[in-house]
């Protein structure tokens, strides 16, 4: 196997791993709408999402991919807002 075939087999086993997360983080997701729509609260708490972005991105030490990183949470709680947008009833 070279090495491009072995950076590829890492990165299929990564994404197995992200898809298992992923789904665990919706399933939170779903158990945050719950309360948030018996207790009336809106989908979007800008202040929260901002404090976990930079919560996250204080915890990663790799300084070349951060602005990347920052991205991917940005683009997960996109996906997270866009799901109880879509199920708040």
């Amino acid at each position: 196997m070279n090495k491009l075939e072995e950076a590829r087999l890492r990165i299929d086993q990564i994404d197995q791993q992200m898809a298992d997360l992923f789904k665990a983080r919706m399933i939170a997701v779903i158990d945050v709408l719950d309360y948030k729509k018996q207790n009336h609260l809106p989908v979007l708490d800008a202040t929260r999402e901002m404090k976990m972005i930079d919560k996250n991105v204080a915890r990663f030490n790799t300084p070349e991919l951060e602005a990347y990183y920052k991205q991917f949470l940005k683009s997960i709680l996109e996906i997270s807002r866009t799901y109880q947008e879509d199920h708040y009833e």
